[in-house]
């Protein structure tokens, strides 16, 4: 009785434990290579807030539980602000995968739905999980609004604008683990 009261609790333990190094913040990401970089052409993103959708390929890593395995991951960039430069700055590329219960989320736009989503008048888009209904500020790369969700969005990781293409060569390194 003592050994499985020990197993339960230390499960919590590590999984309150792992909640709360998710809720630590950005400080220390680590980025994990795809199996190869996803090319998109940048005029696909000229217009603020409409989302180019794609699907990138990693290998997660073995664990002691688990083989090596391929990971598709569904993705989306797009433009945060109107922007005439070919710079990476005003483009964002996230996870469209929840990371709560890997639930598919949603870029709203729509100003009527927006304010059902969090009681009051967004001035930007935001994505939505319909699962638990947690939200993600688009404008801040997915951070954490509300819901149930430990963290924001698992991130892709912008190399740069070469030959009028964004290249993403890289996801957040967690995100293999979980999506």
């Amino acid at each position: 009785m003592i050994r499985r009261a020990f197993v339960v609790y230390g499960l919590m333990l590590l999984g309150f434990g792992r909640r709360a190094w998710a809720q630590l913040g950005t400080a220390s990401v680590r980025y994990a290579p795809l199996s190869r970089a996803v090319r998109i052409p940048l005029d696909s993103v000229s217009l603020p807030w409409q989302p180019v959708p794609f699907t990138a390929e990693a290998m997660a890593p073995a664990t002691p539980t688990t083989a090596r395995r391929r990971v598709l991951i569904s993705g989306v960039l797009f433009r945060r602000s109107a922007s005439d430069d070919s710079s990476t700055q005003d483009l964002s590329a996230l996870c469209l995968t929840c990371p709560h219960e890997q639930c598919k989320v949603d870029l709203v736009t729509d100003p009527a739905q927006l304010v059902r989503i969090i009681d009051r008048p967004a001035t930007h888009p935001l994505f939505e999980c319909a699962c638990h209904q947690s939200v993600f500020d688009a404008l801040q790369d997915g951070a954490r609004i509300e819901g149930e969700t430990p963290r924001g969005l698992y991130r892709f990781r912008i190399a740069g604008v070469s030959d009028g293409m964004v290249e993403i060569p890289e996801i957040e390194e967690v995100a293999l683990f979980e999506v």
